[in-house]
């Protein structure tokens, strides 16, 4: 080790170019930051809380009426029982024959039969011809 011959001490290296005081202000800033960091994250965890427990309704059940003279086949299809085909085959029925004169005309297209009618009659209305 290089001693310094008049005072017998050992030079000290400066740390990073830095002096001893700012060794000392750059220690207790990153003390603090750390601190503060550490308060932040006790906070954000929500440490100490309890669940809050949400209760949930019931699903409302969505009532949507098809009207049988402007519905298209996709509207059809939405239909319980009534499928892609099924709704193609009702609008072309619609379209060689006219418009229906009541709920009851869907007989008339084959596939569709008196419980597949009842089963579908609350989403079903008629308006007047287009």
């Amino acid at each position: 080790m290089i001693q310094d011959q008049e005072t017998n001490e050992t030079p000290s290296r400066p740390f990073l170019g830095l002096q001893r005081d700012d060794q000392y202000f750059l220690g207790i800033l990153f003390a603090a930051i750390l601190i503060v960091a550490l308060i932040h994250l006790i906070q954000m965890s929500h440490w100490g809380t309890e669940p809050i427990e949400i209760k949930q309704l019931q699903p409302l059940s969505y009532e949507y009426q098809v009207d049988i003279n402007r519905a298209t086949w996709v509207e059809f299809a939405q239909l319980e029982g009534i499928g892609p085909s099924l709704g193609k085959r009702i609008v072309a029925y619609r379209e060689a024959h006219g418009p229906f004169h009541s709920i009851a005309d869907l007989q008339n297209v084959k596939g569709i039969g008196e419980k597949k009618l009842n089963d579908n009659r609350k989403h079903l209305i008629l308006s007047s011809p287009p």
